[in-house]
C-alpha cells in the first residue's frame, strides 16, 4: 500500500511539472553558442548559467558574442526596527546591469536586474549572521546571473 501512495506521489508531482531549483535548465536556445564574459563579480556565476543554457564561456577570439557587465551594485539598508531601535531586518539589494554585444554593436538594449532579498539579524549572532549574509549574496549573485543567460536566449541572432 504505501508503495502504491509513493508511486502516486512521484507521478503527481511530475505530472504538475515540479522540479528542483536549478535542475530544469532553459526554455529556448542561446543566439549564440561561444560568449565571451566580462563580469567583474558575476564572472563564475554567469560562467555556469551560460553553460546550463548549452553556451559556452571562451576567450576573446574565439567568441561569437560578448556579455559585460557594466554596473554592479551592492547595497544593504535597513528594513526593519524593533520597539527598542535595534535592527531587526535588512535589505540586501543586487543591482545589475549587463550588455551583450557582438564586433562591437550592441545587441538591443542594455538588461538591468534586481534582487532583492531580506535578512533577519539579532546582534547576539555576529558571526553567524555574516556568513549567512555571504551565502545570501552568492545566491542573488546566481539568481542575476541566471535571469541575464535568460534574458539573452531573446536575443535575435544576426
Amino acid at each position: 500500500m504505501k508503495k502504491i501512495l509513493l508511486t502516486a506521489a512521484v507521478l503527481t508531482l511530475s505530472a504538475c511539472g515540479f522540479h528542483l531549483k536549478g535542475s530544469a535548465g532553459f526554455d529556448q536556445a542561446l543566439p549564440y553558442q561561444s560568449w565571451q564574459v566580462n563580469g567583474q563579480g558575476l564572472q563564475q556565476a554567469l560562467e555556469r548559467a551560460l553553460r546550463r543554457a548549452d553556451g559556452k564561456p571562451v576567450s576573446a577570439p574565439e567568441a561569437q558574442a560578448v556579455i559585460t557587465v557594466t554596473e554592479l551594485q551592492n547595497r544593504r539598508d535597513i528594513h526593519t526596527i524593533t520597539r527598542a531601535a535595534e535592527i531587526n531586518e535588512y535589505m540586501l539589494t543586487l543591482r545589475v546591469v549587463a550588455q551583450a554585444s557582438r564586433n562591437g554593436q550592441p545587441l538591443g538594449a542594455p538588461m538591468e536586474v534586481v534582487v532583492n532579498r531580506r535578512m533577519d539579524y539579532a546582534d547576539s549572532e555576529i558571526l553567524g549572521k555574516a556568513e549567512e549574509e555571504n551565502t545570501i549574496w552568492a545566491e542573488m549573485r546566481t539568481d542575476a546571473a541566471e535571469q541575464i543567460v535568460r534574458r539573452l536566449t531573446f536575443l535575435k541572432a544576426q
